[in-house]
This record gives structure tokens, sequence and C-alpha cells, in this order.
């Protein structure tokens, strides 16, 4: 990622920009593929340009507006439209007879939001980082809780917006008519479970988990702690295994506790279902308009 000592990420801003228009004149130039085939360059390439850098740089609104019009430019080229059609044809809601394509706006809220979730997720100094930007966005807002900072956010202009990672996810999240359910630090939920607690509890519970072993689903049984800072857990035929603590886990063979948890409550209960977010912590949207 391209940014200076002050903060300057005019550069990284420029990368994303060039490889759009790159990717829109390599549409144009390459006229006899199928729709599907240019659609797929689209998803394929333009998302991961902004989505990478967009967390950790700021992007002024006339930058997302250009990068909005080199988006639509290539979705255009792949339907081999001519560069005069309105752009409303591609941006309006389906049910609305439009096409309704990803636009920039929408990949930087989702990783504004992504962002904020993965440094929450684990009990280091980066949740101890963002606990502080959200209780900061809270206060200078004057706010309770995160329901009511995304709709004074959308009273906000772009850069002040931008002051504060919260804040300026919840003004993204209003801009799009979205509503982000999450209590992020609410001390009852599995996230915001120090480590060794969670692994106490684990071990009083006999805890019971789902991890892959070799490439195959294994239920293991927590049984005790280790002085390393690992979990001993055993699975069939009494084979013993290890799970890190702390963390994410360092290694490639098995998971850390946190995360074994994490794909256990997802398999149980599905990845977008009401009872895994709630459990774990994780944000939530839903449509405000109606």
């Amino acid at each position: 990622m391209h940014q200076s000592m002050w903060l300057d990420s005019s550069a990284q801003r420029s990368k994303v920009i060039d490889g759009a228009i790159e990717v829109a004149s390599y549409l144009r130039k390459n006229e006899d593929l199928r729709i599907d085939q240019a659609l797929k360059v689209v998803s394929t390439c333009l998302p991961p340009l902004i989505s990478f850098s967009a967390p950790l740089i700021r992007w002024p609104e006339a930058d997302i507006k250009i990068l909005t019009a080199v988006w639509l430019r290539a979705y255009k080229n792949s339907w081999n439209i001519g560069r005069n059609t309105a752009a409303y044809l591609l941006t309006f809601p389906r049910e609305n007879g439009g096409i309704q394509v990803k636009l920039p706006l929408v990949t930087l809220c989702d990783s504004m939001w992504g962002n904020l979730e993965r440094c929450h997720q684990f009990d280091d100094g980066t949740r101890q980082m963002i606990r502080l930007a959200y209780q900061e966005a809270l206060t200078d807002n004057v706010c309770s809780n995160l329901l009511e900072l995304q709709k004074e956010a959308g009273l906000l202009s772009w850069n002040k917006a931008g002051e504060n990672e919260f804040t300026s996810a919840c003004y993204l999240a209003n801009k799009l008519e979205i509503e982000v359910v999450w209590e992020p630090f609410n001390e009852y939920t599995i996230s915001s479970t120090p480590n060794i607690t969670l692994a106490t509890l684990s071990i009083q519970a006999g805890l019971e988990l789902r991890v892959q072993i070799r490439g195959e689903q294994m239920s293991v049984k927590c049984l005790s702690t280790e002085t390393a800072g690992f979990i001993v857990t055993t699975i069939d035929q009494g084979r013993l295994r290890s799970l890190q603590i702390d963390g994410q886990s360092r290694s490639p063979g098995l998971p850390s506790l946190r995360e074994a948890i994490d794909t256990t409550l997802e398999r149980r209960y599905g990845w977008h279902s009401y009872q895994a977010s709630h459990q774990l912590g994780r944000p939530k949207t839903r449509s405000t308009t109606g």
C-alpha cells in the first residue's frame, strides 16, 4: 500500500483509479468476450483494487465519484452499451427494472465494516484501539449505541464523518440506506470474553467443537490447559490435540480455540443466522427502505 509518513494516500488512490481504468480499457478492446466473461473480469478485478486498502486510507468523495464513473464505464463495456447510455439503467434496483450493479461505495462500506469486525474479533491491542474509536464516536456525537450513531452520522459531511472509523462506516451505511445491527463490545458475547476465561469455561463445560484435521471435519472435546498457552483436546480413539488459546492460530494445522468456537457455531446455526451473529458479536444488516 502506498502512503507517506504524513498519511498522504493520494498515490494509493491514484493506483486504484488507474487500475480500474485499465480494466475498463481492456474490456473495450476485447469486445469478443461474452457478457458473462466480461462481467467475471469486472467482479474479479475491480472490487479487490479498492477493498484491500479502503479501511486504512481516507477516500475523498470526489475520488469515489471518479472511481464510480470508471466502474460504470467498465460495466457498459461489458454489456457493449454505448457510453452515452444513462447510468440509471445500471444502478436502479432490479425490482424497478434496473440491473443494480455493485459500485465502489458499496465495496467501501463492506470493507469498512469488515475491518471493524476483524479488529474487534480477538482479545488483543487492536481490539483495544478500536474500542477507543467506538467510545470516541459515541461521545463526539452524543449517542448511546450504534443505531443512534448511524442516524447522527447521516447528518454529517463526508469529510467530518471520515475522522473516525466507526462514524465513517455509519455514514456509509446511512448513505446506502441500510442499518447495521451490532453491539460490538457487549460483555455477554463470545467476542468480548477474555481468552483465558473462554478456555476455562470450555473446559468446565466439556465443550465439544468441530475442527478440520488434515481436510476432515472432526469432533473434539476440551479437557485441560497447558502451561504454554494451549488447551488440550481429545478426538476419537483418544488422540490428544492442542488448540492455541490466544488470538489467531499461528500454524497452518489447527485453528485457535476462538476460531474453533466460531466455526462450530457457524456450522450449527448457519453463517448468516441471528443466533451465530448474536453469540459471536457480529454485525447484521437490514434495509431502512422498508
